[in-house]
């Protein structure tokens, strides 16, 4: 749970987005806008909150991209077939990035997390496709968490949620997605979908990042991540 709410959380620990894989011969660009209903923050820290991503997709591979304005960027780059993920990182002033296995992010997630998945009979349409509702809930130390995703089964599988399990029974491409927390709720809607022609070389990582572990990088920011 620590991990997904470091990838999804403001305050200057927001990571990226779980992906699904679109249908095998879908390329190209899902644009999302972020808000935050009900999150009381002040001006300076609402200035570096994020407010568009975007997922890119060709095969089983996916790239999400998230701005964080003054705290920098991150790239997240799933690769389905392999069962890896690398987070490139552009922050305070570093560039870094690390890769994990499916096998890493089973271990910290731990084994003892309580998660259910209710897919309602509830539909709405988002950027131009029907979308079912499902609530995924997720109870951690007497903690509930609830996500409230809107998914399609026109474009999407579940064939790439290696990067949380919670998502595993997510059968089609996530277009919603809403976390709801004491403190407020973030939520992420697609906006856009544009195929495009998308190259092998974008799911690269870029030059000037150096590789780092994950141990390295928890030690950066304090054992936080």
């Amino acid at each position: 749970m620590k991990r997904f709410l470091s990838f999804m959380m403001v305050a200057a620990i927001i990571m990226g987005l779980t992906s699904t894989v679109l249908a095998k011969d879908f390329k190209g660009d899902i644009n999302y806008k972020i808000t935050y209903p009900g999150m009381e923050v002040d001006a300076s820290m609402a200035a570096m909150m994020p407010k568009i991503a975007k997922l890119t997709i060709k095969g089983n591979m996916s790239k999400f991209e998230i701005n964080m304005g003054q705290m920098g960027s991150q790239i997240q780059i799933i690769d389905g077939d392999a069962k890896t993920i690398t987070t490139v990182m552009s922050m305070m002033g570093q560039k870094f990035y690390y890769v994990e296995t499916e096998d890493d992010i089973s271990d910290e997630l731990g084994e003892n997390e309580n998660v259910s998945v209710d897919i309602k009979d509830e539909t709405k349409e988002i950027a131009g496709y029907e979308c079912k509702k499902a609530v995924v809930t997720v109870i951690e130390g007497g903690e509930e968490m609830l996500f409230t995703i809107y998914f399609t089964e026109e474009i999407g599988s579940s064939s790439m949620n290696i990067d949380n399990p919670y998502f595993k029974d997510i059968p089609g491409a996530m277009l919603e997605f809403e976390i709801n927390t004491g403190g407020g709720t973030m939520k992420m809607e697609a906006i856009s979908i544009n195929k495009r022609s998308v190259s092998d070389d974008e799911f690269e990582v870029p030059e000037g990042y150096e590789e780092k572990t994950e141990e390295e990088v928890n030690q950066m920011f304090g054992g936080g991540m």
